[in-house]
């Protein structure tokens, strides 16, 4: 699993989705709201409203958190998410940060400090226009399951480096959510690929947990804009 780069933006937008009891069948219903200050507020507001996002709890009892920049920009996008017990007392908490999420780009993220036990959870997703360079649009994905592994390659196809590419996979059986692995690639050189190994999921017992289908996220694709 990669380390995860946790950092702050103003608020800028709002996406609250309330989740199940991690016991039982997993499932979200939201509502959008938006807040924001500063010159950039209406912007990033108008950035927000495009801005989807769902929550699943994989067999080992992670939130993974799925979203959709609905926007024709690439944006940076911070993902804070509230668990609560039965009771509404909060019980823990956790965030990830990915910059440069591509126009119209799919991402799916596990948070790290989801607690053993809860109730309900909130995700938060606060979006501003990214000042980094986003490769989204500058692609190719391949990938394999080769029976052990979900072996995954990201061909960069730009004349640059890109810095920091990142991938994840979701895993489904009977279109339920039951796993998630990611992996990171640094310094990709042009022409060369990504080259990504994804584990198959396990249980809280580390028990293999069996699915009949996957699907592969690119998150992140991009470098600084020194």
């Amino acid at each position: 699993m990669k380390k995860k780069l946790f950092l702050f933006f103003s608020v800028v937008a709002l996406i609250i989705i309330t989740g199940c009891n991690n016991n039982a069948k997993p499932s979200s219903t939201g509502t959008n709201t938006s807040s924001g200050s500063g010159s950039d507020s209406k912007e990033d507001l108008k950035l927000s409203e495009n801005i989807t996002s769902s929550g699943a709890i994989t067999a080992d009892g992670k939130l993974v958190v799925m979203a959709t920049n609905g926007n024709n920009v690439a944006v940076d996008m911070s993902i804070e998410v509230e668990f609560y017990d039965a009771n509404g007392t909060i019980v823990g908490n956790g965030n990830d940060m990915l910059e440069a999420v591509g126009p119209k780009a799919e991402i799916a993220t596990e948070i790290y400090g989801t607690p053993d036990s809860f109730n309900n959870y909130k995700i938060y997703v606060d979006v501003e226009k990214t000042d980094n360079i986003s490769y989204f649009d500058k692609l190719e994905l391949t990938h394999n399951n080769n029976g052990e592994d979900i072996i995954v390659q990201v061909k960069n196809k730009s004349d640059d480096v890109i810095e920091y590419m990142d991938v994840s996979v979701v895993y489904y059986k009977e279109n339920k959510v039951v796993g998630y692995d990611d992996d990171l690639q640094l310094d990709v050189k042009a022409g060369r690929s990504g080259n990504f190994t994804l584990h198959f999921p396990y249980d809280k017992r580390y028990k293999d947990v069996s699915f009949d289908n996957y699907k592969v996220y690119i998150n992140q694709a991009y470098s600084y804009n020194y």
